[in-house]
C-alpha cells in the first residue's frame, strides 16, 4: 500500500496519551496525538536536554514519524521499520499489564508505544506479531 502524498492538517486541539519509558540515557517521553477518529496522528517525544545530540534525534525521528502518520503509511508498516533499531544498552520497563519488555533504542521505543495502541484497538488482547525491518 502506498502512502497518500497529501499531508492532512493539523488540527487546532487534538487528545494524545503520553508514555514514559526509561532508557540507558534516561527518561523518555513519547506523545502521542490522536485525530478525530482516535487514531495516531503525530507523534512527540523527549529524551535528554535541549540542544543534545539525544534531543534532536528525537525530535527528527518523532518528526518523520508524524510527517507518515498524517500521509497515511499504515501503522503496521511503520512499526516493522523501526521496532528492532538498536543504538543503547537494552533497558527494562514495566508496562502497566504487568509484564516487561526492553527498550532497546529510540526506534524500538517509538514503535513499542505504537504497537501498545495497535494491541489496545483489537477486539482480543493479543498484539500481533509484526515484522522486524531487513538490515
Amino acid at each position: 500500500m502506498n502512502a497518500d502524498t497529501t499531508t492532512r492538517r493539523r488540527p487546532r486541539c487534538l487528545p494524545s496519551v503520553t508514555t514514559k519509558l526509561s532508557t540507558e540515557l534516561g527518561s523518555l517521553y513519547i506523545t502521542v496525538g490522536l485525530d478525530e477518529d482516535g487514531q495516531p496522528f503525530e507523534v512527540f517525544g523527549s529524551l535528554g536536554k535541549a540542544g543534545s545530540l539525544q534531543h534532536g534525534m528525537t525530535e527528527m525521528a518523532c518528526r518523520l514519524v508524524s510527517l507518515h502518520l498524517r500521509r497515511g503509511t499504515p501503522l503496521v508498516e511503520m512499526i516493522g521499520q523501526i521496532q528492532g533499531i538498536s543504538e543503547m544498552q537494552p533497558w527494562p520497563n514495566r508496562m502497566e499489564d504487568g509484564s516487561t519488555v526492553y527498550v532497546r533504542g529510540l526506534g524500538d521505543a517509538i514503535a513499542l508505544v505504537l504497537r501498545d495502541y495497535l494491541a489496545t484497538q483489537q477486539e482480543d488482547a493479543e498484539p500481533a506479531e509484526l515484522p522486524i525491518a531487513a538490515d
